[in-house]
């Protein structure tokens, strides 16, 4: 890849940021590309957020990600925001357009398209269940809460009082019935019973815990369930094989991370980038990472 003096900037803020596998992605899409971008890492502390995103207009960067944890901090810099990233709250993308900063959330894009194209759930069952209830569980309880056929989402987290105050937002906000419980083996077998979909949100399983795991009892599983675990390092968590092991599938979320970026790179150049490129370079690293 050359950088040139006609080069465009592309970049990722967050505190930190040294480990993030956007650079990665990115520059891997450039090159396959041979378009006139570089992508790289900045290095943002949260009472500089505004700063930097000043500098964004002043240096005339074409667009940024923005991970932990600036999406909430970044959006009162924004001249305007897309209805998916007001709706949760979050902006992971930020793009120059003129004389405005863009806010969009790609992550909804993202869990959406690896669902449908690499789950292949063609249709959506009417009872789904997120575990987990931070940042990444508003984006997909927002993406299952706003399709056809999903009549209830439930959501389970470790504070119960955290999932409830997401289930009140997103219920007001898609209009599909939203039930809460704990993160346990009681509440786990009683909401599996009837769904067809697990999203797992947290970050449980997650290098280099990698034995941990947010499932509390493996009999609460039977073989038509379908988990998306959003964890994409390890590229197979300690969930996906307690899943695989009653017979039902399950995937990681390394095709979410490589959609949801694939997504921001369509918005700032308006190309659509490889993502089998994009997703070979993140298995590299992921697995080099894993070695040391």
């Amino acid at each position: 890849m050359s950088i040139r003096a006609t080069s465009q900037v592309l970049g990722v803020i967050g505190d930190p940021v040294a480990h993030s596998f956007s650079p990665d992605m990115h520059n891997a899409a450039i090159a396959a590309l041979d378009v006139d971008y570089c992508y790289v890492a900045f290095h943002v502390l949260p009472d500089r957020v505004g700063e930097a995103l000043k500098g964004l207009r002043g240096l005339n960067i074409r667009g940024l990600n923005v991970t932990i944890p600036h999406k909430l901090a970044v959006m009162e810099h924004l001249d305007r925001i897309s209805e998916e990233a007001l709706a949760v709250g979050a902006v992971n993308t930020i793009s120059r357009e003129e004389d405005e900063l863009v806010g969009y959330n790609t992550d909804v894009y993202g869990v959406l398209r690896a669902l449908r194209d690499i789950a292949e759930i063609e249709t959506f069952p009417a009872h789904c269940v997120v575990l987990g209830a931070g940042g990444a569980a508003r984006a997909v309880t927002y993406a299952l809460g706003t399709q056809d056929g999903v009549q209830r989402v439930t959501i389970l987290n470790r504070t119960v009082k955290r999932a409830e105050a997401l289930a009140v937002d997103m219920e007001k906000i898609t209009g599909t019935k939203m039930d809460v419980g704990a993160l346990d083996a009681d509440v786990q077998c009683r909401a599996f019973t009837d769904a067809g979909v697990v999203v797992n949100t947290t970050s449980l399983g997650m290098y280099p815990e990698v034995n941990s795991s947010p499932l509390a009892d493996v009999s609460a599983v039977h073989s038509d369930l379908v988990l998306y675990d959003t964890v994409f390092n390890p590229l197979e968590t300690q969930l996906m094989r307690a899943f695989q092991s009653v017979g039902a599938l399950a995937f990681g979320g390394l095709d979410m991370l490589v959609f949801q970026g694939a997504r921001s790179f369509a918005i700032w150049t308006g190309v659509e980038p490889p993502t089998d490129v994009m997703k070979n370079v993140v298995v590299k690293r992921v697995g080099t990472k894993n070695e040391k």
